[in-house]
């Protein structure tokens, strides 16, 4: 699954691709996706001009000229790409939209657990209401980390991927944020001190911010929209690394499950 780097790239590089253009129109080759996409898709927003795109979380925002927010989740499998024409439709191609120059982008997902609807602002504002903290706000800092933590009795692996309290940091950002703080998945969030609060901030922060440089990573369906692979990958330290050496001390890199999920991490390093 994207996340929230990968997201990042996907929403910078459609602001520079679509950013004041107009929608032309919207074709729906499938409607069933992890909820059924907005039913008047096409009639809403023909016409409509791209105003600004944002990120929130996991979720691509595309604002139009009135006060219209398109939101786009790309689940597990989703790809937005983009074309200088009105693409040929390929298999899994659920939505396309057209603008008015000819360019196009594409809505394809094999799995169908991504999610396009259109809100008003109203209801936008409702929709994001429960979400937690964005990482890369000046506001995250070692003080919000330890107040979200406070009280909070799961494995901080786990803390960091709620996305009541944090969003974006999914199964990869969490285990490799982890290991340049020099933290234990399995330490109970509740009981990190406030210094190692403050070197995890910083870690997530670098983290996140070193794989948007990098375009992303690319393990299985993630591609930015002109096609191309990220690359951030090549720099894990433990995602993936399970029994090789670990970069820094040469232990050999330990993978468990946690709550269902993988995580890598180094005994001694992380100890």
């Amino acid at each position: 699954m994207p996340e929230l780097p990968e997201v990042e790239v996907i929403s910078n590089f459609l602001l520079d691709k679509i950013k004041n253009k107009q929608i032309s129109s919207v074709a729906v080759n499938n409607w069933y996706l992890r909820v059924p996409i907005t039913g008047d898709i096409d009639d809403m927003l023909k016409g409509k001009v791209i105003s600004d795109i944002k990120r929130r979380g996991k979720y691509i925002i595309w604002h139009t000229d009135n006060n219209t927010a398109i939101i786009i989740h790309l689940g597990m499998s989703g790809k937005l790409i983009y074309a200088e024409y009105n693409q040929v439709q390929n298999k899994h191609d659920h939505v396309v939209f057209l603008f008015s120059d000819n360019t196009s982008i594409v809505f394809n997902d094999p799995r169908r657990f991504g999610l396009i609807i259109v809100l008003n602002k109203e209801q936008e504002v409702n929709f994001f209401d429960a979400l937690g903290a964005e990482p890369l706000t000046d506001e995250f800092n070692g003080a919000y980390l330890q107040t979200l933590l406070k009280n909070r009795k799961v494995n901080i692996k786990s803390a960091l991927m709620d996305n009541k309290l944090i969003v974006g940091i999914g199964n990869v950002y969490a285990s490799e944020s982890l290991f340049r703080a020099r933290i234990s998945p399995l330490k109970p969030a509740q009981d990190l001190t406030y210094k190692e609060c403050e070197k995890l901030a910083t870690e997530i922060k670098n983290t996140l911010s070193d794989a948007i440089t990098a375009g992303g990573s690319t393990l299985k369906d993630y591609a930015q929209p002109s096609g191309s692979a990220g690359y951030f990958q090549n720099s894990f330290y433990v995602y993936g690394k399970a029994q090789k050496p670990c970069k820094i001390c040469n232990n050999i890199i330990t993978h468990i499950r946690q709550n269902g999920r993988s995580t890598y991490f180094c005994n001694v390093c992380q100890n």
